[in-house]
């Protein structure tokens, strides 16, 4: 980790305090009061409470003076984090005989003249969501005044960090029960499923469209009906019933919901596609399609990492969006070129769905009539959904806009190349260039493919997973303390005995198949 070089020198003020002044520019600046520095602690005195936040992240440490009443109650902390920007700091705080004690607790961590990205990974390695209440960050006004992008991206990344920890704590809070009980019995069906990794670099010569389920896929339906022979079609579960119906046939349909009603977007499954889904979808649908299996992050899902080395292979992008595993896909398997419709990020032209979807046909056939009709039913969701939230003039969530940035930074720590956003009725992905749908397919997609072909071999001589090794371990295990541990991890929570004898059901089930 590269140091960063900022010049800097310690002076004695005028009461007799060290202050910091920052050279920059031909410039002096003072970090802190060149006359009274220990004022600061004044306007901070009222912004620790460890009872209820117990995880403090403090942006901009200088040498502490704004930090002096936390001395009352530091023990109180799980962890104190301190962040600054500049190199060395700890010799000058550790000499300062008002706020050393900072340096004295085993609670406090000193973060110092590392690099936004360097500081992002200390933070994600040391917040575990579970094992705290909640986390308070305070920034220090004049070293964000003096260094606001240092410090403006490290918060960004912050926001970013406990958003992601946040929803996965409630996903395995929410889902956890469904997700270990999914993994178990694919296990017991993995010996019909072929391994995701037969896909890659498979289709290097062929460009794609990956569909998203977002009102702007509609925007492209017709050109794709015209041009569907020249360019593989890969569409995220829930676009799959849109192209379905305008007589579009997804080449690839991904699909990676642990939930069951999962099964109403394949309810009328028509053509030779081929289905990738992740190892923790639901049972139903690998029992009902024999797809191409994806490993993910899951702690069983290690298991079998561990059981069977990297030959089933992984799409997961980490991004907590089918779109993004989608993406991941396409770029493993080598596309020439990628276009991406229908990934919005927002609720475009006041729609949640493109119109034939299973979520809008329920309001279309189920729930619509004169007082209360498809579009009031869009717009009332809308509303309460995004709570009057807006980006760039559409409505939108938070959830929406985190997913975003983590799509964003895939992409950009991937260099996923020839990728393009082909219409902008959504809200724009940084990094990913807009290019019409016309000019797409005119660049990229020259000649019809023998689509039949192509993906016929890859059904035909892709060898089904040997799940030998992943049950011989689980039957190894299931007795053992680890078993405990993969429970837990599992659920984020201790685990209920009925449930580990449950599990324990299945992976005997399993041994019987």
């Amino acid at each position: 980790m590269k140091q960063i070089d900022i010049s800097y020198k310690i002076e004695k003020t005028r009461r007799g305090p060290d202050t910091i002044i920052i050279t920059s520019g031909g410039r002096e600046i003072p970090l802190h009061s060149k006359i009274d520095p220990e004022r600061e602690m004044v306007a901070f005195r009222d912004r620790f409470d460890p009872a209820r936040y117990d995880v403090l992240i403090v942006l901009g440490t200088g040498l502490g003076y704004h930090l002096i009443p936390v001395k009352e109650s530091i023990d109180e902390y799980s962890r104190i984090i301190l962040i600054d920007i500049l190199s060395g700091i700890e010799t000058a705080i550790d000499r300062n005989p008002v706020t050393s004690f900072l340096l004295k607790s085993p609670r406090v961590l000193l973060v110092n003249g590392k690099s936004q990205a360097d500081v992002e990974r200390i933070l994600s390695d040391i917040i575990d969501m579970d094992a705290i209440r909640g986390i308070s960050v305070l920034e220090h006004p004049a070293s964000l005044r003096i260094f606001g992008d240092y410090y403006g991206g490290i918060k960004k990344s912050i926001d970013k960090m406990i958003a992601i920890k946040a929803g996965n704590k409630a996903t395995r809070q929410a889902f956890g029960a469904r997700y270990l009980r999914n993994i178990l019995l694919n296990f017991g069906m993995l010996d019909t499923a072929r391994p995701v990794r037969g896909l890659f670099g498979a289709f290097k010569q062929f460009p794609a469209v990956i569909a998203g389920s977002g009102p702007s896929l509609e925007t492209n339906l017709e050109m794709l009906t015209r041009c569907q022979d020249r360019i593989f079609i890969i569409a995220v579960d829930s676009a799959a019933p849109v192209l379905q119906h305008k007589g579009i046939s997804p080449d690839i349909i991904v699909s990676i919901d642990p939930q069951p009603y999962v099964r109403e977007h394949f309810l009328n499954n028509r053509g030779n596609a081929i289905h990738v889904l992740s190892i923790t979808s639901h049972p139903s649908i690998l029992k009902l399609l024999n797809g191409f299996i994806s490993l993910n992050s899951h702690p069983f899902s290690q298991l079998a990492f561990q059981a069977c080395g990297d030959s089933i292979g992984s799409i997961d992008s980490s991004t907590g969006t089918v779109a993004g595993d989608a993406i991941n896909l396409c770029a493993k398997c080598g596309f020439s070129a990628m276009g991406i419709t229908g990934i919005d990020f927002s609720f475009s032209d006041f729609s949640i769905y493109a119109r034939g979807t299973a979520y809008q046909k329920r309001y279309a056939v189920y729930l619509q009539n004169r007082l209360s009709t498809v579009e009031g039913y869009n717009m009332r969701y809308i509303m309460k959904s995004s709570g009057g939230q807006k980006y760039g003039g559409k409505y939108t969530r938070k959830a929406f806009l985190h997913y975003r940035q983590a799509l964003e930074d895939f992409i950009g720590s991937n260099a996923i190349p020839e990728l393009y956003a082909l219409n902008d009725r959504g809200i724009p992905i940084s990094g990913v260039r807009m290019l019409g749908m016309d000019e797409f397919v005119a660049k990229n997609c020259p000649s019809v493919i023998d689509k039949k072909r192509v993906i016929g071999g890859m059904q035909a001589f892709s060898r089904t997973i040997d799940a030998g090794p992943i049950r011989g371990i689980l039957e190894r295990i299931s007795e053992d303390v680890l078993f405990d541990g993969l429970l837990e991890a599992s659920l984020g929570r201790p685990v209920i005995p009925r449930e580990k004898l449950r599990c324990r059901e299945i992976i005997a089930m399993n041994r019987r198949l």
